[in-house]
């Protein structure tokens, strides 16, 4: 090597040299920099034809990062903030419905008043005993109210936080392209992009905190990033642009809008639809369905308990004609959403269960078997818009034309129901469930509870407008009429002559209402399933709904914090990727100096050589 080439050389070596002493010195003066990654210096050295050292390139920094981590990392941030998320509004929803133990929950106010019923039953006539019974009701129905109008409040929250977290998924996607158009106009520059490349994984971290999104890189090392089902989030240095529009007052049942995308091309979808997990798709999760759902089982516990109170069995009579026999029913004290329960053997020899419902709105028609809970049963919808007996028959027989029984008018304006022996077809029993429309008079129940949300009004779980039931929980009340005379509670016979004041069968009746029912309840509401629906006492559900929401409670709780411990793992080896250990490039440091100055005594001696063969010419 002659002394020119042995010069270059050890110019380009100071030259490197110089380049890693200052990279290492910024690793060294960031290592608490939180997203700092580790950076290398990259050289590439030419040679001339003969072998000797031509130039050296040394300007490419390099970042030190385990993309394959990273990528875990970023899809694990979406589970984690999904899980907190759902595990954060679970835990104060069972903060509302409370616990069996707690005395202000509503499984704790169902059970007093159910004693104090019990109470009654032994003392009727006691006007403190009555007291107690409509204080308890009134507290159950003002816990239902507030609950209600409690979760509401959570679904606004979400709606809000659905608007705020739109906004910085904008703000996300905008930083992102200005930082990729910096490091593509970088990269086309030949200068180092590394320090950009770090706040863009800033950025994306967050983003993925919000929606488990896929991102890959594209040409000039910008971002192509698309949702879990593959649409188009950010693509060509080009970010598609968030739209939600916030609802101002989340109404019973109503659904919250979703967050919209509009691509850099024009395209539109439904972002949340198109996701499958992070904090956004959480949030519109709980606004549209946990939240709904726990308003449906308050709603349920709320119609069920007035119903329980409120309705009573009209039985029918034995009816026979000529070898045929069966009932006859009196169907005058229907009501939308009162029921007729019909048993029966059809030609096969199977038995079967027909339940008609009530309806005053023909367009209704025809309903499905998923208008009642009993999943063994046939439902027909009935037209009684008319108020007129003799119709509804008309359009019960028109209903019941297919089961092979004789269905007709008796002639006095009830329902005849009756089997054919040459079918053959039996008739089991007929039934109607409907809803006392008076204090007294009419059987032993009682409307401890009406429907308060405009004008106080009966209870019928009718299906119109959307159904009674819906958001009844909002605005289930005490019976105004009972708030004035607790004797109602024991007063239910004027006619022909009043019952005593000692008399405990209504009270007795209310009482076993309460606890001794075995009713089905609507699984929509998520207690039970379709096939096997929840059945029990109204207290049961009510116990059962509670327990529900403390079982999901700690269900969420449970699957976050093992979100949590894997994304803290992740974290821990991701970080240990990228970050700086100061020992190494402290002593990487001593290294380069020792290389710096072994390079400068070579440029010295060359210096000297080259002195002394000046002086020799």
């Amino acid at each position: 090597m002659g002394l020119t080439s042995a010069l270059n050389t050890a110019v380009f070596g100071i030259t490197y040299n110089q380049r890693q002493l200052d990279v290492t010195a910024a690793n060294i003066a960031n290592a608490d920099t939180a997203g700092y990654s580790k950076k290398t210096v990259s050289a590439n050295a030419y040679f001339d034809g003969q072998g000797n050292v031509a130039g050296i390139s040394a300007t490419e920094v390099r970042r030190v990062v385990n993309e394959q981590i990273q990528a875990d990392y970023f899809n694990s941030l979406a589970d984690t903030n999904y899980a907190k998320q759902i595990a954060d509004y679970t835990d104060r929803l069972d903060d509302i419905f409370g616990t069996i133990d707690d005395k202000s929950s509503l499984s704790s106010l169902a059970g007093q008043l159910s004693s104090s019923l019990q109470t009654l039953v032994n003392d009727p006539g006691n006007y403190a005993a009555q007291q107690e019974v409509v204080a308890a009701a009134d507290a159950f129905a003002r816990e239902l109210n507030s609950s209600y109008e409690q979760i509401a409040d959570l679904r606004q929250e979400a709606d809000d936080s659905l608007s705020r977290q739109t906004d910085a998924v904008n703000d996300l996607l905008s930083g992102i392209e200005d930082i990729d158009s910096a490091i593509r106009d970088a990269s086309q520059a030949g200068v180092s992009t590394a320090e950009m490349e770090d706040e863009r994984d800033r950025l994306v971290e967050q983003l993925s905190g919000y929606l488990d999104v896929t991102v890959t890189k594209g040409t000039n090392e910008t971002l192509f990033i698309q949702t879990a089902d593959g649409q188009q989030l950010y693509a060509d240095n080009q970010a598609s642009t968030l739209s939600f529009s916030p609802s101002h007052l989340l109404q019973p049942g109503q659904l919250g809008n979703s967050v919209m995308v509009t691509t850099p091309g024009g395209t539109t979808y439904d972002l949340i639809a198109g996701s499958k997990s992070g904090a956004m798709v959480a949030t519109a999760e709980l606004r549209d369905d946990i939240l709904v759902e726990a308003q449906k089982q308050l709603d349920t516990i709320a119609a069920e308990m007035s119903l329980a109170f409120s309705n009573v069995t009209v039985e029918s009579s034995a009816a026979t004609v000529g070898p045929d026999t069966g009932f006859d029913l009196d169907v005058s004290a229907l009501q939308p959403g009162n029921t007729i329960t019909l048993e029966y053997t059809d030609t096969l020899g199977q038995s079967q269960t027909v339940t008609l419902v009530a309806v005053d709105d023909p367009s209704l028609l025809p309903l499905d078997d998923a208008a009642t809970a009993n999943p063994n049963d046939t439902v027909f919808g009935i037209d009684i818009s008319s108020g007129t007996p003799a119709t509804y028959i008309t359009n019960i027989v028109a209903a019941l034309g297919a089961t092979g029984l004789q269905v007709s008018n008796d002639g006095s304006d009830n329902l005849r129901v009756l089997g054919d022996v040459g079918a053959p077809t039996s008739v089991q029993s007929l039934s109607a469930n409907v809803t006392v429309t008076a204090n007294s008079d009419q059987g032993l129940g009682l409307a401890i509870f009406v429907d308060n949300r405009d004008t106080p009004e009966l209870f019928t779980d009718s299906l119109e407008d959307g159904g009674q039931r819906l958001g009844y929980a909002s605005g289930i009340s005490v019976n105004p009429d009972l708030l004035a005379d607790s004797a109602l509670l024991v007063n239910y016979q004027t006619t022909p002559t009043a019952n005593t004041t000692n008399d405990p069968a209504r009270a007795q009746y209310l009482a076993n209402a309460l606890n001794n029912g075995a009713n089905y309840y609507d699984p929509t509401s998520g207690i039970g399933s379709s096939s096997t629906p929840f059945k029990g006492s109204v207290v049961d559900f009510v116990n059962q709904t509670v327990a529900f929401q403390g079982n999901q409670a700690e269900d969420a709780a449970t699957y976050s914090k093992s979100k949590e411990a894997l994304t803290s793992n992740l974290a821990i080896r991701y970080e240990e990727s990228y970050a700086v250990d100061l020992d190494a490039e402290l002593a990487f440091m001593v290294q380069l100096e020792n290389a710096y100055a072994a390079n400068a005594r070579v440029m010295q001696t060359i210096n000297e050589l080259f002195d002394e063969l000046l002086r020799i010419v």
